[in-house]
This record gives C-alpha cells, sequence and structure tokens, in this order.
C-alpha cells in the first residue's frame, strides 16, 4: 500500500530523515551527493545524511500513469487515507481553506515498542504556469489539535512534491521528504525502511489513482 503522502505519500517513509533545525526541504544542502538505494520499475529512492544526524533525507524520481488532477484528488481525499495509505490509525480534516490549502490530523501506526506518532499537516498547492510544474508543499503546524497521551507528536515535517504533465495521462514525479519523529526511534528501523518505504509507496499508487473518485476532477489551480 503506499504512503504518501502523505503526501502525503506517502507515510511509509514517516522516519527516514532527522533535519537539523532551519534546513528546508525547499532550500538545497550544500551537498548534492545522493545515494542510489533502489532503482526498479522506474522508481529511483536516494538518500543522503543530514548534517549533524544518523538518519537521512529522502528523493523519489519516477513517472507514474495518471493526471496532475487525478493526483491532487488523492492527496486531497482525508476520508480514505486509512484504507489507501501505509500504516494510518485515523485521519480527519481540521480545517479546508480552498482547492490548494487544507490542515488535516494524521495519526500513524508503528509497530511494538515504537509509539504511535501523529501530527497536524499544512498542505497547498501551487501551480506554476510558466513551467506547466506542480509543487506540493506539507508541513507540520503546532497548536490545532491537543497532544495525546500515549501518541508522540511529530516536531518537524517538510515534504515537497515538483510534478509534471510530460503527455496527457503520464507525470514525471520528485519528492523530497525530511521529517524529525520526535521521541525514540530506533535507527535500526528507520534503516530497514529507507528504501523500501518510499518504492512501495509510488510503487502502488498508479493503481490508487485509477478508482472511479478520482476521475474527471476539476481543481481552480490546474489547467482545464
Amino acid at each position: 500500500m503506499p504512503l504518501f503522502v502523505l503526501n502525503a505519500l506517502f507515510l511509509s517513509t514517516l522516519f527516514l530523515a532527522n533535519p537539523p533545525a532551519k534546513t528546508s526541504v525547499t532550500t538545497p544542502l550544500q551537498t548534492d551527493h545522493w545515494k542510489l538505494e533502489k532503482d526498479k520499475n522506474g522508481i529511483r529512492v536516494y538518500s543522503r545524511p543530514m548534517p549533524g544526524s544518523r538518519r537521512k533525507e529522502i528523493k523519489v524520481n519516477c513517472e507514474l500513469n495518471g493526471t496532475m488532477a487525478q493526483l491532487v484528488a488523492f492527496i486531497s481525499d482525508i476520508d480514505h487515507y486509512k484504507e489507501a495509505v501505509f500504516r494510518v490509525e485515523q485521519a480527519y480534516l481540521i480545517k479546508r481553506i480552498n482547492d490548494h490549502e487544507f490542515y488535516y490530523y494524521n495519526e500513524t501506526d508503528m509497530p511494538w515498542p515504537t509509539s504511535n506518532r501523529d501530527l497536524v499537516m499544512h498542505m497547498t498547492f501551487q501551480m506554476d504556469p510558466a513551467t506547466h510544474t506542480l509543487h506540493i508543499r506539507a508541513n507540520n503546524v503546532s497548536g490545532m489539535v491537543p497532544e495525546r497521551k500515549g501518541v508522540v507528536r511529530i516536531p518537524h515535517w517538510r515534504s515537497l512534491w515538483t510534478v509534471q504533465q510530460i503527455t496527457p495521462q503520464r507525470m514525471r514525479i520528485e519528492y523530497l521528504f525530511q521529517v524529525d519523529p520526535g521521541g525514540d526511534f530506533p535507527i535500526w528501523l528507520a534503516n530497514t525502511l529507507i528504501a523500501s518505504g518510499p518504492y512501495q509507496s509510488f510503487a502502488g499508487m498508479e493503481a490508487l489513482l485509477k478508482r472511479p473518485y478520482y476521475q474527471n476532477r476539476t481543481f481552480s489551480f490546474l489547467p482545464h
């Protein structure tokens, strides 16, 4: 099953990175030395060390069958996250500003002995008409939902999708991801997910985009 995402994609990659303070996925690090972790079926997963951390930043490059509208419909479909997104314990919409900005809550089920993680996510969609590129940004926010006993609140999440429609039914995607999971999280568990999590997420996404309720959707920021 995919992540995502989430997306959100994609929560199977949830604990693969632990970025230092003041680092942003939109600001390149000093090094561009990505290590190829997996290359299969046109999906390439890369990692690189984060300064001052044993964890890593993740990048995925791939091409998928589908349209930007289908992808946006999927990422915006919070009501179906639990059935579509890997290890989602619960997810619900908190506030929808418009069709290109919303806030939602997500709790991720983690294997013993690790505690579940949760966060409130701010998601935005922005189309660059000059380059025909869709940027999907997600970052965590505080204060909208009280913290719960036994669930660790994620202190830092940043992700960026860069999407281009290369044919009417095919997209080129780059996905960058950084997160500090908070609390104690075993490095061995993060390392076991570093290639398999992102790969499985994107490998299963094409099938999800074909679902009937993601077809024939329109959004104000996408070309019609």
